[in-house]
């Protein structure tokens, strides 16, 4: 029996102009600001500590 992963919540403050470029890209892309963003810190864990 496998423990369910805990989920942590992170608030971030960025200009309007980016939050919208943001939203808009994502919503292009058939995906959710959430998902994005956590696609994007995985990158740079991966990129700056190897794998996790």
């Amino acid at each position: 029996m496998g423990e369910k992963s805990k989920v942590k919540q992170l608030t971030l403050r960025m200009s309007e102009n980016l939050h919208r470029e943001l939203k808009i890209t994502a919503v292009k892309e058939g995906r959710t600001m959430g998902e994005v963003t956590i696609e994007l810190i995985k990158e740079y864990l991966k990129k700056t500590s190897g794998p996790l």
